[in-house]
């Protein structure tokens, strides 16, 4: 390539690059995924200007045939990515910074779309950020390297020049580098309060522990690092990872690197020091003592259960954007039950080795939005690319376990799940619908194997063998039928793949099912739902093991103005990286969901290990009382597994679990259980005067009341007057209150709320 010679002449210093043959990198690893990007020579962070001969040299031996790497150390270059929204973010770095748009060279990258490389030289060294916030998809580049002009691109084409020579790179704006130029400090937050670091602290704190880690803690770094430093420090994470005994290629490095920024992960400084205190560091004291510190407490009154700490908060904001109706309990369910099916199967909880997977009831009125929450969360998964995993109803066992070897993890969301549940207990009762009888156990049975294995029956391993070797023939009959020529290689691809998972899980079903994931998201109405929760099934069954999320208000007001917000293209990177880290920009939408290998243990603060105790303590104790008073102590006997749980889910993007998430999901465990034995105790005693009083504290709250009609209207096998003498002697006790105020057509409206 002739193109080499104008960059040497500039001063630029070169590497060759491989090639690749039939869609694999000429390097000899299979598995590498820098197509015509990977460089020849393994120190190419320290090439020297070369001479004539040993360029010379290079060409002959076939180095530059494909392409060639510029290193960018000395020069600025603007990677405007179109693929990422770098062609409008260029557009406005274009209007805000003068002389941005002046650069004397710049070259065409083989992606196409408008993606260019824009050089400039820098006058002297200094340190820039790698990337801004205000102009997502571009890297401003001053380290690594970039693909030279004339190169291949994997897509076939090549990179061409638009504009001048590398001897016309003129000096990079004032303007711009002010704008690029590092902060001293960047702010950070941690367990909920604000903190300036910089790199000597990130340093400092990679000291502690090394590289040689599972690849979700390598990973973890990479993005606790870029966003401490707002995109800065890929050097120091590629520095850290040399260390370790499988350190990848620095163009693999780079690549996860560049997908952080495009997803802006929440690991963050946070999940560094927790690392660093795992291997021994200890933060400098600086506090004068004053008086005894106050001991660790379960206060969680500032707490809103509609607000999540992290992405699981992330998430349930942009569900809620989705609803025309404030459904935003239900939001919190689904987002919830999104990030446990995405996340949940790499990991275990240290403390208890409880498992990631939940189930959760969405209650709510007809017709008030439940099927807008229902289709977010489904677009949630379909975004990262597990909707194959998805099913929408229970059809049968076999099915669900077919499911489950197809898989490693089904992701049920059902609609009126209420109905499918009452089938099924009238299945078991009368003995119909045998194909249903034993699903429900079959379910709990699954639903606790997640960090365990679960074995098959002899007759279910001969039913499910028999379907799916019937499914192996006939894609083998497809196979057969297909041309012999090149119009089918796409086509053949996915049928040989469909096959191997077939042949994989025909292989599956002799050895049972290792680590089975189990996810639940149904949607119920409270007529439905309310009958359903008696003693028995709030005890022993399936609805003990499930949380509650409802909207007492059965007759919502639209938004105002209302327009559904579409999901950003950082959000989906986002919610692609949860499922895949560092890989969602290289999944295979074909492969089955699963995990293998070790799991990922998601460590716990010493001060969440605290507060822990302490969940467990209040609800022993509340499990304790209720023995003696209601007969239904095994409900809160579980609040603290659901406190592990969704504070185990609440940690799965950051990788540490904190005192913050222990404390939310404590409000929102303490929450449900209080409401699953109100109704519970008044499904079963429904005609004593308790019973009745825990039916209305089941239908009102502290923050939503109702009028003694609506009221009356729920306990509507109740004579009015004996509501109404309800209601009078539970005012009297201080269990609710009633309040006025003028409604919007100025009229005075009083309802009940209890009392928090």
């Amino acid at each position: 390539m002739n193109n080499i010679y104008d960059y040497l002449e500039a001063g630029f210093k070169i590497f060759g690059i491989h090639g690749a043959t039939d869609g694999k990198c000429n390097c000899g690893n299979d598995d590498c995924k820098a197509l015509y990007k990977h460089p020849v020579i393994s120190n190419w962070q320290n090439v020297p200007s070369w001479s004539d001969e040993q360029i010379e040299t290079f060409e002959a031996m076939g180095h530059f045939k494909t392409g060639f790497g510029v290193l960018c150390s000395g020069f600025l270059v603007i990677d405007v990515d179109a693929r990422n929204g770098g062609v409008p973010s260029f557009e406005k770095l274009c209007k805000d910074v003068p002389g941005a748009a002046d650069a004397a060279f710049v070259v065409n990258t083989g992606s196409g779309g408008g993606s260019q490389h824009h050089y400039f030289k820098l006058s002297e060294p200094m340190a820039l950020v790698q990337a801004h916030k205000d102009y997502p998809g571009i890297d401003f580049k001053t380290s690594g390297y970039v693909i030279g002009e004339g190169s291949l691109h994997a897509s076939g084409s090549a990179y061409e020049t638009e504009k001048g020579y590398p001897q016309d790179t003129d000096i990079a704006p004032p303007e711009l580098l002010s704008l690029l130029k590092k902060p001293e400090f960047h702010r950070v937050q941690v367990d909920g309060k604000n903190i300036d670091v910089n790199r000597e602290n990130i340093i400092e704190l990679l000291s502690y522990f090394n590289s040689n880690c599972s690849y979700e803690k390598w990973i973890k770094t990479g993005m606790a690092i870029h966003h401490a430093l707002a995109g800065d420090g890929l050097d120091l994470w590629d520095d850290w990872s040399m260390k370790g005994e499988d350190y990848p290629e620095y163009s693999q490095v780079e690549r996860h690197w560049h997908s952080f920024g495009k997803s802006a992960n929440p690991a963050g400084y946070g999940t560094l020091l927790h690392y660093a205190k795992e291997g021994g560091y200890c933060e400098p004291v600086t506090f004068e003592y004053d008086a005894p510190s106050e001991a660790v407490t379960l206060d969680c009154s500032s707490i809103d259960v509609l607000r999540p700490p992290g992405f699981v908060g992330e998430l349930t904001e942009w569900i809620n954007a989705q609803c025309l109706y404030p459904r935003e309990n239900l939001a919190v369910a689904a987002a919830l039950c999104a990030v446990s099916s995405l996340a949940g199967m790499r990991v275990t909880d240290e403390l208890d080795d409880m498992s990631a997977n939940i189930i959760a009831f969405c209650v709510a009125g007809s017709s008030t939005g439940k099927e807008a929450v229902q289709q977010a969360y489904l677009k949630i998964l379909k975004v990262a690319g597990v909707h194959d995993a998805v099913h929408g109803a229970f059809k049968s066992e076999q099915e669900l376990m077919r499911n489950l070897i197809r898989h490693q993890a089904a992701f049920y969301s059902v609609d009126e799940m209420g109905i499918v549940l009452r089938k099924l207990e009238n299945a078991s009762k009368k003995g119909g619908a045998s194909y249903l009888e034993g699903l429900i156990g079959q379910v709990m049975s699954i639903y606790s194997k997640a960090n365990g294995y679960l074995p098959l029956s002899g007759d279910l391993k001969e039913e499910i063998k028999t379907i799916m070797l019937r499914d192996l023939a006939k894609v083998s009959r497809q196979l057969e039928d297909l041309p012999q020529d090149s119009s089918t290689d796409t086509k053949r691809a996915r049928i040989e793949k469909q096959k191997d998972r077939i042949e994989t899980a025909i292989d599956k079903v002799s050895e049972g099912l290792e680590s089975p994931f189990l996810t639940i998201l149904g949607y119920t109405t409270p007529i439905t739902f309310d009958s359903l929760m008696g003693f028995e099934q709030a005890t022993n069954g399936f609805l003990a093991r499930a949380m509650m999320f409802s909207e007492l208000e059965t007759n919502p007001k639209r938004k105002k103005k209302f327009i559904k917000h579409r999901m950003s293209e950082q959000l989906e990177n986002k919610i692609r990286n949860l499922y895949a880290p560092g890989k969602f920009d290289m999944l295979d939408h074909d492969s089955r969901v699963e995990f293998t290998g070790s799991k990922d243990v998601i460590p716990t603060t010493d001060e969440g290990q605290e507060l822990l105790n302490l969940v467990y303590e209040h609800f022993y104790t509340m499990a304790d009382e209720h023995k003696g008073k209601t007969g239904l102590e095994a409900i809160p006997r579980r609040g603290y597994e659901i406190v592990s749980k969704v504070s185990l889910i609440l940690a799965l993007p950051e990788g540490v679990r904190t005192a913050e998430h222990i404390r939310y999901a404590y409000r929102l465990a303490k929450k449900d259980t209080e409401g699953k034995i109100k109704l519970a105790y008044s499904t079963e005693n429904n005609d004593s005067a308790d019973g009745l009083a825990a039916k209305v504290l089941s239908v009102i709250s502290d923050e939503h009341g109702e009028t003694q009609g609506v009221i009356c209207n729920k306990l509507h096998k109740v004579p009015k007057e004996q509501v109404a003498s309800l209601l009078a002697q539970m005012t009297e006790k201080g269990m609710i209150e009633l309040k006025e105020y003028k409604n919007t057509k100025g009229r005075l409206v009083k309802k009940y709320y209890s009392v928090a």
